[in-house]
């Protein structure tokens, strides 16, 4: 007994009224394709999660299944040719006929088959709610799941690379995503798959060799170093953000862990790696962990020295040890260390003036004050602000220049040469307005100091102008500084009780 003749006219009447439910497959004896596009129309339309998927998905099978229906009524013709009279053939006709070719839906792997639906439906709700990364691995699935079923080139086995390679690209596995793109496209030109689905590949192929060229223009040469690129980037904006909020031990063990995945990205000896292990010198010289401070600095200088790196990636952790010595008493390895930085700096500014030669001779000046050398410290001062003024106005580190000219002024108070020390003060408040409307600790010294010099001067009620503002910045930027809260109070009420002493001796005065 023979199955009835099948006409291409049917098969292109049910799929234009009865498509979406998969009428022409069942009528073609494709039954488990059919139960597929019946499957995908019903969960589209339940409103489940990953609905829309689903439906986006049965379109363009729609459409293949144009070419389909031609393939397979050409392949059952073959096996059944038009006007053949249904007779038992002979023996002698069966062995020249050769085997009847099967339908290769009934070898499909049903069980491998409901798996890879049960997968789709989980890897649409993963895509919706932005998930790539369970999507990715959901997507691999269900690739080797369609793997089984077909054993081949199939539409199937495109689109779902095409899915996995879109899901790779949201979590910048480039080339993973290219992998799956291309051989997705590859299938897509044997089969001659629609010119709507080969599209969509190709513009996805397209973003991922795009997201390929910036990945190479920022150092990654693979996903790997990609993947290390992003976490060191996290890391950089993480522990800057914690140094800009005081978070010091925050900072310093984000800066560790950036050095980590520095060395992990390039592999050993890297600027980056030498970046890094200067500013975590320096952050642990701010927390006074001088061992760990030194063994950082010491590791940059080697590395830079490996790479042959110039001055300018020297000078950072030189300073850093010259810092070290001076804050455990040892003044002449700070002074040697110190010179070097001013010669590092003043080359690397090309003979002329930088932020950098300004704070290598604030540096010096400041040793030779601390060691009570103080010809030595007005001179290294007075060349630091030579090169202050060659700077432009409003450029460069405001708190390094406010800071200069205090400890400048400073020691022109202490020689009681107030009218230097006040032209300097109030220079250093100039800058500071400009650059934060003088809401600093900078400011704060500035305002405490020109306190005193007008508190020595006897201009009591300026004093307290200045030591009111004093507490108030100190409230503001440093309210765990409880010392120089206390010592602002101090004063504020020293200076209040002079001025009511003062106010009752005049009341007392007889008039004349």
């Amino acid at each position: 007994m023979t199955s009835l003749p099948r006409r291409r006219s049917y098969a292109c009447l049910l799929w234009l009224v009865g498509g979406f439910i998969g009428a022409h497959r069942f009528y073609l004896g494709s039954y488990l394709g059919g139960a597929g596009q019946l499957g995908l129309l019903v969960y589209g339309l339940a409103g489940l999660p990953g609905g829309r998927f689903c439906l986006a998905v049965l379109l363009p099978w729609m459409l293949f299944d144009l070419w389909w229906i031609h393939r397979r009524m050409s392949r059952l013709q073959q096996q059944e040719p038009a006007g053949e009279e249904e007779t038992p053939p002979t023996p002698a006709r069966r062995a020249s006929r050769g085997p009847v070719p099967r339908d290769t839906a009934k070898d499909y792997d049903l069980a491998a088959l409901a798996e890879a639906g049960k997968l789709q439906e989980r890897f649409a709700a993963a895509a919706e709610t932005g998930d790539w990364t369970q999507a990715v691995a959901l997507g691999e699935q269900i690739v080797a799941a369609t793997r089984r079923v077909f054993k081949g080139p199939h539409p199937n086995l495109a689109m779902t690379l095409c899915m996995l390679g879109q899901a790779c690209y949201q979590i910048d596995a480039f080339d993973k995503a290219r992998a799956n793109l291309e051989e997705s496209l590859s299938i897509g030109r044997k089969l001659g798959m629609p010119a709507e689905d080969m599209d969509v590949a190709r513009k996805a192929l397209d973003l991922t060799l795009v997201g390929i060229e910036q990945r190479k223009a920022r150092g990654a040469a693979s996903d790997a170093q990609g993947v290390l690129l992003n976490l060191l980037e996290d890391r950089e904006a993480r522990y800057r953000e914690a140094l800009a909020q005081g978070d010091l031990q925050g900072a310093e063990k984000l800066c560790a862990q950036a050095v980590s995945v520095s060395r992990r990205l390039h592999g050993g000896a890297h600027r980056s790696v030498v970046l890094h292990l200067s500013s975590h010198a320096e952050l642990c010289r701010r927390l006074r962990w001088n061992e760990k401070a030194q063994a950082s600095a010491d590791e940059a200088l080697a590395v830079a020295a490996e790479l042959g790196l110039d001055d300018s990636w020297r000078r950072g952790p030189t300073n850093t040890l010259a810092l070290l010595h001076a804050a455990a008493g040892r003044a002449d390895e700070a002074e040697a260390l110190y010179k070097k930085t001013i010669a590092m700096a003043v080359a690397e500014a090309g003979g002329g003036s930088s932020d950098g030669v300004v704070r290598a001779f604030n540096n010096l000046a400041f040793l030779y004050a601390e060691s009570g050398h103080d010809a030595k410290a007005e001179l290294c001062y007075a060349r630091a602000l030579v090169h202050l003024d060659k700077l432009p106005p409003g450029d460069g580190d405001a708190e390094l220049h406010s800071d200069m000219l205090n400890n400048f002024a400073s020691l022109f108070m202490a020689r009681r040469d107030f009218a230097r020390a006040r032209e300097l003060f109030e220079r250093s408040l100039d800058i500071q307005q400009r650059s934060c409307r003088g809401i600093s600790s900078s400011a704060a010294n500035a305002h405490n100091d020109l306190g005193l010099i007008a508190q020595e001067e006897g201009e009591l009620r300026q004093a307290l102008v200045h030591f009111k503002r004093t507490l108030l910045l100190n409230q503001i930027c440093a309210p765990d500084h409880f010392r120089n809260i206390d010592n602002a109070q101090r004063n504020i009420d020293s200076v209040s009780i002079a001025l009511a002493a003062v106010a009752r001796a005049a009341r007392m005065e007889p008039s004349t």
